[in-house]
């Protein structure tokens, strides 16, 4: 790096907030940070001049080994890349955006880098996505709130149409048919608002970010225990770690969670058991959703994430299956580089297994 581009980076730093930094990997100290750096970190100049570890000592745990890795990563590629951490900090988390640019200067290897803090950004995208995730949610538990009454409505209407018409009183009958199409329409303006908020799902860019899925999973869950739901199916969780990161769009994929929980919530009968579970791997991460309802037709197997909703049952309170859910949910794995199956057998329930790349 020559003293031109050094002197501009450094000038650039005494004016900006975000961090500047320059690291030297042969002699494995800083040879500049400017005062952005030290107000991020919570420290003099002083100090870090003197115990430049204490840098390294503000990474969080949990996130060490993947500051290593990613440390590692930089040097080998040779070339830009961008990195997201937490610090920990008087006992408070703080995230941190790290914009990483690799040179070779004579025989050293050096990193410039800029840190930004993006605590509050990260913050207001976490409480973002948990309301979308409990909109979601909402919407679904709505759903099986409206339909099973709006389609007793109709069931008793159909009843009553027979014996109305025998009397001859043709406006009790014709009431009655508006009743019927009330119901019928309403029933499919609710699920048409759910495909509707799925839909858009797939066809967003993805932007993952590096998430305890273990967290979310559970929040998800949490949610469906505080319905009126928990009164008619058991809601299971289980995991092999208690944090496991990787990298997702946390909101598209926990959508995709929440569609498969819904579909065995509308194929398991009252007081069945619906287990969410996640198991971390060496190089992936496996995340099931199993009910014991009552199975997948074998005969559907082949073209279950390729049929439409047509010809596939409907749930066991006559709410649609979602085989327009299944098509999104295999597009939406597959953007995260993951792939999904199934297994299944009729009377005895279903589980659907999502294995992600970590």
């Amino acid at each position: 790096m020559n003293e031109l581009n050094t002197q501009l980076f450094c000038q650039m730093g005494e004016i900006s907030k975000d961090g500047f930094f320059i690291y030297s990997t042969i002699k494995q100290n800083l040879i500049y940070f400017n005062k952005g750096l030290t107000q991020i970190w919570n420290a003099t100049t002083a100090e870090i001049e003197k115990y430049p570890k204490i840098l390294v000592d503000a990474v969080h745990a949990e996130d060490q080994s993947h500051a290593y890795s990613c440390y590692q990563e930089c040097i080998a590629d040779m070339t830009a890349k961008k990195y997201e951490i937490r610090l920990l900090l008087n006992q408070k988390e703080k995230y941190v955006r790290f914009s990483i640019f690799p040179f070779v200067d004579q025989v050293d290897t050096i990193l410039c880098g800029i840190v930004e803090d993006t605590t509050v950004d990260k913050h207001n995208k976490i409480y973002i996505e948990q309301i979308n995730a409990h909109k979601n949610i909402t919407l679904e538990v709505l759903s099986h709130d409206l339909k099973e009454p709006l389609g007793m409505m109709r069931l008793t209407a159909s009843a009553m149409e027979g014996e109305v018409a025998k009397t001859g009183n043709s406006r009790m009958t014709d009431s009655l048919i508006f009743i019927k199409e009330m119901c019928e329409r309403n029933i499919k303006l609710v699920r048409s608002m759910i495909n509707r908020e799925f839909v858009k799902s797939s066809v967003v860019e993805l932007k993952k970010e590096r998430t305890d899925i273990v967290w979310e999973l559970q929040d998800v869950l949490r949610f469906y225990r505080r319905s009126h739901l928990r009164d008619l199916k058991e809601f299971r969780f289980s995991s092999s770690d208690e944090k496991i990161y990787l990298p997702l769009d946390t909101m598209k994929f926990m959508q995709v969670v929440n569609n498969l929980i819904s579909n065995a919530i509308k194929f398991t009968i009252y007081g069945g058991i619906i287990e969410l579970s996640v198991k971390n791997k060496e190089k992936s991460v496996v995340v099931s959703v199993a009910d014991n309802g009552i199975g997948i037709p074998k005969e559907a197997h082949a073209t279950l994430f390729h049929s439409g909703t047509k010809g596939l049952k409907l749930g066991l309170s006559g709410e649609n299956s979602g085989g327009l859910g299944m098509r999104i949910i295999k597009t939406i794995v597959e953007l995260h580089e993951g792939v999904i199956w199934f297994e299944s057998e009729e009377g005895k329930g279903s589980v659907f297994h999502i294995e992600l790349p970590k």
